[in-house]
């Protein structure tokens, strides 16, 4: 059975890879995206896949009724408690991740971003820092907007100059909220998906919309308006050219050959 995105609901799902410590502590794998980019875990994958198929209700009914049950067992103080735990858990091993980071013994991992519009983001997806300096300095680069180096689009192999793009953003810094919308500093930003052939582009992109499943998905296109401004549709070609049989480059006729022998007589 093939996996699709809880987001998007793509078919490009892929499995990262774990670094050296995350093995060592046998945490569980994660999955990405390479059409809108999200993260979630194999339990969350699972979850999604499950109420698809079964067509169950959307997640916040389930957790209503979760809800209602705590506020009448009277463990709502215990719920708290619970997310509180939760959140520090997940505070503890962000700055886990950050100190692995900074050391050499974790990835860098950023969002790639190609142009940004006055409401846009022309995202091309996650990518990894490939860095010739420390780690630490790399990290200090990037979270102040002047990192120079090269980046790992996705798990395409693909190492790319950040001169190419307009920003680089640390990972943690976007949040994306479904396929067309992302949260980064501060504001909600439309979201327009860069596909593998512009990545190289040195020219500015446009946005157009694209037919997709849950509606309509921006896609970001190269701008061709500056070459269509300068041609003129009335220009007619000045001069004929005639082609005649028998004429050389220079006009001359062209030589007669031989019959053509084997190579062997």
């Amino acid at each position: 059975m093939m996996r699709r995105c809880p987001r998007c609901a793509s078919y490009g799902i892929y499995k990262n890879r774990r670094a050296p410590w995350q093995r060592l502590l046998r945490l569980p794998h994660t999955y990405g995206c390479i059409d809108c980019g999200t993260l979630f875990s194999r339990r969350a994958l699972r979850a999604e896949t499950a109420a698809r198929e079964a067509g169950h209700p959307a997640r916040h009914d389930m957790t209503s009724t979760r809800k209602r049950l705590i506020r009448a067992l009277g463990l709502k103080r215990l719920a708290v408690h619970a997310r509180d735990t939760g959140r520090l858990a997940g505070q503890a091993r962000g700055r886990l991740r950050r100190l692995l980071q900074m050391v050499g013994l974790a990835p860098i991992p950023v969002w790639v971003v190609k142009q940004v519009d006055a409401d846009l983001l022309h995202l091309c997806g996650p990518g990894t820092l490939e860095h010739q300096q420390r780690p630490w300095a790399a990290l200090t680069a990037l979270r102040q907007h002047r990192y120079r180096g090269g980046v790992r689009l996705g798990n395409s192999g693909i190492v790319l100059n950040s001169r190419l793009f307009a920003e680089l953003i640390p990972h943690e810094a976007l949040t994306l909220q479904g396929p067309s919308l992302a949260r980064w500093e501060g504001r909600v930003w439309r979201i327009a998906q860069v596909p593998r052939r512009s990545w190289e582009h040195d020219g500015p992109l446009v946005a157009s919309t694209a037919p997709h499943g849950q509606g309509e998905l921006l896609v970001s296109v190269e701008d061709v308006s500056p070459i269509r401004d300068h041609v003129d549709p009335q220009a007619v070609a000045q001069g004929t050219a005639v082609f005649e049989p028998g004429s050389s480059r220079r006009g001359g006729p062209v030589p007669a050959r031989g019959p053509i022998r084997p190579r062997g007589l």
